[in-house]
C-alpha cells in the first residue's frame, strides 16, 4: 500500500478524536455564557489544529527513522495538549471574568 494512503488513513482516524473530544468536553462541562463558550470552542479548535500539525511533523519524521513506537506515543500524548489549553483558558476566565 502506498505510504501516502496509509498516512491519510491514520489522519482520518486520528483527526476526529483530536478535534471532537475537546469540543465535547467543553459542551458537557461548560457553565460559561454562550459568547465565552464559543470563544473556548474556537480556541480549542485552533489549539487542536496546531498540536495535530506539530505532532504529525514529529511523528512522520520519527516513523521514517524507524522509531514507530515513539511516534505513536507522541500521537497519543499530543491529544492531551488541547485539554491543557482548555484548562488554562478556563483558569483565565475564572481569574478575569468577562464584563456583562
Amino acid at each position: 500500500m502506498d505510504e501516502v494512503i496509509v498516512w491519510l488513513i491514520i489522519v482520518g482516524f486520528y483527526a476526529p478524536l483530536h478535534f471532537l473530544v475537546p469540543v465535547l468536553v467543553l459542551f458537557i462541562t461548560g457553565q460559561e455564557s454562550e459568547k465565552t463558550r464559543r470563544r473556548l470552542i474556537r480556541n480549542s479548535l485552533v489549539d487542536s489544529s496546531l498540536s495535530m500539525i506539530v505532532a504529525f511533523i514529529i511523528v512522520i519524521t520519527l516513523a521514517y527513522d524507524g522509531k514507530m513506537s515513539i511516534a505513536m506515543l507522541i500521537l497519543l500524548l499530543s491529544m492531551g495538549f488541547p485539554f491543557l489549553r482548555i484548562w488554562l483558558h478556563r483558569r483565565e476566565i475564572v481569574d478575569r471574568p468577562e464584563s456583562p
